[in-house]
């Protein structure tokens, strides 16, 4: 059965369900003994139960007095990894998971450590480099800005030229960005287009 991590994080991220996982870690129960241990009503146990069997954590079963039983089906493992740069989660049986070597040996930890000093050198360097590419970016969009103030006749045209600085727009879509009437804004783009600041193409504007 394929595992959709995503689907099981957002199972697990109700509280009732979490309780019954824990209390079949146990051993089996059937609905009625759940409900009354944990104080939930029957039928939200037998909702909670349908949506865990739907997923492949839980089965039911029947003893031989023909009561059914709820077990979790087997081990299995949700992974979430978090990181300043990245994220991922993945999920998967305990006899699926990814297989590790195992050679008798153990493991050098002098090449482990040096292999997590070599991680640890390429994060700083990749984060100076986001860092410095954030910092030109602020310089850029400042210098980009006060270009258009000083080329801009009035306050309106300023805020449309730098509206612009993002990207391509309509007229409309400018207008309800900067709260201005349309009739407005495009009286303007047609000034600034005048005089050679902003030219339109397929019913957009944009920094010639």
């Amino acid at each position: 059965m394929i595992l959709d991590p995503v689907e099981l994080l957002d199972i697990l991220g109700n509280e009732n369900r979490r309780r019954i996982l824990q209390l079949l870690s146990f051993r089996p129960f059937y609905f009625n003994e759940m409900a009354k241990r944990l104080d939930v009503g029957p039928k939200a146990v037998i909702d909670h139960l349908v949506m865990l069997e739907r997923a492949g954590l839980v089965e039911c079963y029947q003893d031989t007095g023909r009561r059914k039983y709820f077990r979790i089906v087997r081990k299995t493992i949700l992974e979430v990894a978090v990181s300043p740069h990245s994220y991922g989660v993945r999920a998967f049986h305990s006899e699926d998971a990814p297989a590790v070597e195992d050679n008798g040996l153990v493991p050098d930890m002098k090449l482990l450590r040096d292999e997590l000093l070599t991680l640890e050198e390429k994060r700083l360097e990749l984060r100076a480099l986001l860092d410095g590419i954030e910092s030109r970016e602020m310089e850029i969009k400042h210098i980009a800005c006060s270009a258009a103030r000083s080329y801009a006749e009035n306050q309106l045209e300023a805020e449309i030229l730098t509206a612009l600085l993002s990207g391509d727009a309509d007229a409309t879509h400018l207008a309800m960005r900067l709260e201005a009437p349309e009739i407005v804004v495009t009286d303007r783009l047609k000034r600034l287009e005048e005089r050679g600041a902003v030219h339109l193409l397929d019913q957009e504007w944009s920094i010639r």
